[in-house]
């Protein structure tokens, strides 16, 4: 997976939450959808037409739900990344995170 893919996706997110429409996914939420495997058909049906996943294929949503996945069991998102509430900013946090590995 390329990092302008995973930066495209941070962008996206990003500008989602600017919107303030969002603040209700929390990161429980996310966190419960990313453990169902359900986390990016649940962003689509929440976010609409402020999320394009448009560049991202089955295998890599896979990969990326297993980066993911394995974060939430390696890393204190409060410690590492600042982020105490909103799901959305986690994912952010996840995607740069991914971007470092990848340099």
């Amino acid at each position: 997976m390329h990092i302008t893919n995973l930066t495209f996706l941070a962008f996206s997110i990003n500008g989602a939450v600017d919107t303030g429409r969002y603040d209700h996914i929390t990161i429980e939420v996310v966190v419960k959808h990313i453990e169902a495997g359900t986390v990016f058909s649940y962003l689509q049906d929440e976010l609409e037409e402020d999320l394009d996943l448009s560049m991202f294929d089955t295998a890599t949503r896979d990969q990326l739900l297993e980066e993911w996945k394995g974060l939430l069991n390696a890393v204190d998102a409060r410690r590492k990344f600042g982020v105490r509430r909103s799901g959305l900013c986690l994912l952010v946090a996840y995607l740069i995170e991914g971007v470092q590995r990848r340099l």
